[in-house]
């Protein structure tokens, strides 16, 4: 054992004491070439630094704004494909790619008209047949609250429309008359053509005319009672509106998405109604392409179509390949938008394609690579600062550093700075200490879990050692506990052999004692085969639906003779109102021999044992309780471990295989139960199996 333990430590020692020598070595180097790299000018690493980010940046930019990328815009099949390739998935920069004509129109994504068509009356019209029906049927509804009178007047506006426009306007008036006296069948009749002939009309405020008939449609079904068929409506209207149907901005579209929610929440909870408001949640935590496109179109038309227009105008020539870039946003929130010239494009004329970088992209993507790149390569603390000094990528302060260079954006327009440093002497030799002193704990730590194993292994050895000494005491055990009964039938086997005399009750009873102690035999030698068997995982069990009483009452009355020729006192207190239940008979009338021969084996002055038999709640309980030696507390804990024996000079049984209880807990634990001991030194013990009526479903084995 100690031969092994010093192996074991050189074995670590050695590689240890190697890669210690190794890693201060490092670590010296390493200081070298840092005080190498004070010596050169920081200025110009700075000014490397800076260049090697913007034609970074730069690269990706090409890459966004090559002309094929616009040309699957507009070769797209329909508008949702176009939506979904605005998405740019670069190697470092995501984004959105957009195509405006020179006329600064959005030509994709295309997800609205530039303006609200409002409906302005040609003046040509003021004061004609339809203009004064009009106002006069405006007039009944909006002034007198006329509706009826409201709705022929709108009829007799739309027979005098000159326009399509003018028709839908009319009748638009004639369902809102409608609906509002009541007249629902006429009122549904006037929006369904709305629907049907209008749809790509707007009315005299810039709402289609598809959305409006359609909400009005909802509201009669709701009056009318019809409110899963009021559900219905607004949520079709609603897929509509997310799949781009009518070009509204952004503005109306959350305006019309808002009204829906404001109709469809008074409903009530019944029949199809809660499956739509489940689908319209499934549908709301959907992603939308138009959705996104329309906040994009708005971001550009705010934030980005003016300046573009401004840069353009400061071109000398409007031609192939020419770039402009400028930043939108405040703060520590700026991103770039980037476009490009593309002449004579797609029979579109001149066109300019556009890319907007994603903040996020920009920021938790490109840069931070390019930075740690960079000073990978170079050396240098990098940190970019904007103009509020905290840092463009952390939102944090600016960190404190010396001999530094702050530079400027110069080919990007981005308002930050870049801040470059690179370590002074004070801080390498701080920085050199600090490795020093972590190495240093990560060899203690070494050592410790070194001296942790050869304590393991010192441990495993002695367990090893305790084991073998069991198995010897079990060997010896075993032996004399196998050769009592063999004595006996031999004794008795050359008794009827050889005393021809015998009468026969002594006959009978030499059988008896040879079938006893065979039975006992028999019993040991299971002992021994079942332990085999459960060390080498292969002990089976054989459940079936059984009598427990009458197996308990069998067994014990076998072994009733063993235990009256030792001058035992046997009590049984055996429920008979026991239920049914599945138990391997065979396993379980084991367990009752082995806490028998336990009982008897441990007891010396009263040779009293008494086995109960109850049920309690959920649970079957037999009990096998003696008055002998009893067991210590500190013993206790360990009685059910392989070989372990309880030390006591005054018993005179003999030591036993030290097997009997470990088997017993093993066979308890298969059926799902456990076993339970009560003792106390001098008074006896009492242990108690537990099984449950309902026996798991998994089998132990």
């Amino acid at each position: 054992m100690k031969k092994l333990s010093l192996l074991f430590l050189v074995a670590i020692l050695l590689p240890i004491l190697v890669l210690s020598y190794l890693g201060y070595n490092t670590f010296a180097k390493r200081r070298e070439a840092v005080k190498n790299l004070l010596a050169s000018s920081l200025w110009v690493s700075a000014e490397a630094a800076l260049r090697s980010i913007e034609e970074s940046l730069l690269e990706d930019e090409s890459k966004a704004l090559r002309p094929e990328n616009f040309s699957r815009l507009v070769d797209a099949e329909d508008n949702a494909v176009a939506l979904e390739r605005c998405s740019f998935q670069g190697t470092r920069v995501h984004g959105k790619l957009f195509l405006v004509d020179r006329s600064f129109q959005i030509l994709v994504p295309k997800v609205t008209r530039e303006e609200p068509e409002f409906f302005p009356w040609p003046a040509s019209s003021a004061g004609g047949p339809f203009q004064n029906s009009l106002a006069r049927a405006e007039s009944l509804e909006f002034s007198g609250k006329a509706y009826s009178q409201a709705a022929d007047i709108y009829r007799k506006s739309a027979a005098l429309a000159s326009s399509r426009r003018e028709r839908a306007v009319a009748l638009e008036g004639l369902g809102r008359s409608l609906l509002l006296s009541r007249r629902y069948d006429a009122a549904i009749d006037a929006y369904r053509e709305l629907v049907a002939k209008y749809s790509d009309k707007e009315n005299r405020a810039g709402h289609p005319f598809a959305i409006i008939a359609r909400l009005q449609l909802s509201e009669i079904e709701r009056q009318k009672g019809g409110d899963e068929n009021c559900a219905a409506i607004l949520f079709e209207l609603y897929q509509k509106m997310r799949n781009g149907t009518w070009p509204v901005n952004q503005t109306l579209y959350e305006f019309f998405a808002a009204e829906i929610d404001s109709r469809l929440s008074p409903l009530r909870d019944q029949g199809r109604l809660a499956e739509i408001r489940a689908s319209m949640e499934e549908l709301r935590g959907q992603s939308s392409p138009h959705l996104k496109a329309l906040i994009f179109t708005d971001l550009l038309r705010t934030e980005a179509l003016t300046e573009i227009r401004r840069k353009v105008a400061t071109l000398p020539t409007i031609g192939a390949g020419q770039k402009g870039r400028f930043v939108v946003g405040s703060g520590n929130d700026v991103t770039l938008i980037s476009f490009s010239v593309l002449p004579e494009f797609k029979n579109q004329g001149t066109c300019l394609g556009g890319f907007y970088w994603e903040p996020g992209s920009l920021k938790e993507g490109a840069l931070p690579q390019i930075l740690d790149a960079i000073s990978h390569d170079s050396g240098l603390r990098l940190q970019l600062i904007g103009e509020s000094g905290r840092d463009v990528i952390t939102g944090e302060g600016r960190a404190v550093f010396t001999n530094t260079v702050t530079l400027p954006f110069g080919r990007l327009p981005f308002p930050w700075k870049l801040v470059a440093s690179q370590l002074a002497r004070h801080d390498l030799e701080r920085e050199v200490r600090r490795d020093n002193v972590l190495y240093g704990v990560f060899l203690a730590v070494i050592v410790t879990l070194m001296f942790l194993g050869a304590i393991l292994i010192l441990r495993d050895i002695s367990r090893e050692k305790e084991t073998t000494r069991q198995r010897s005491e079990f060997v010896n055990n075993i032996s004399h506990e196998f050769k009592t009964p063999l004595t006996l039938i031999r004794l008795y086997s050359e008794t009827l052999e050889r005393q021809e005399d015998l009468s026969r009750e002594e006959k009978n009873e030499a059988y008896e004692i040879i079938t006893k102690e065979a039975e006992r035999l028999t019993h040991m030698i299971n002992n021994v085969l079942d332990f085999s068997r459960i060390e080498m995982g292969r002990k089976e069990f054989n459940f079936k639906s059984g009598d427990l009483p009458e197996i308990i009452r069998t067994t014990l009355n076998s072994y009733r003779y063993h235990l009256e020729k030792k001058g035992f006192l046997i009590h049984a207190e055996i429920a008979a109102d026991v239920p049914p239940m599945e138990f391997d008979e065979e396993a379980i009338a084991g367990v009752l021999i082995n806490l028998l021969n336990n009982a008897t084996k441990f007891s010396s002055d009263r040779k009293e044992v008494t086995v109960r038999l109850f049920q309690k709640g959920a649970n079957i309980v037999f009990q096998v309780e003696d008055k002998g030696i009893g067991i210590s507390a500190k013993e206790s804990g360990r009685i059910f471990e392989k070989f372990y024996q309880v030390k006591n000079e005054g018993l005179t049984e003999a030591g036993g295989s030290g097997l009997g209880l470990s088997l017993v807990k093993h066979v308890i634990e298969a059926h799902g139960g456990e076993v339970q001991v009560e003792s106390e030194p001098g008074k006896g013990s009492a242990f108690s199996v537990i099984l449950p009526v309902e026996r798991p479903a998994s089998r132990g084995k």
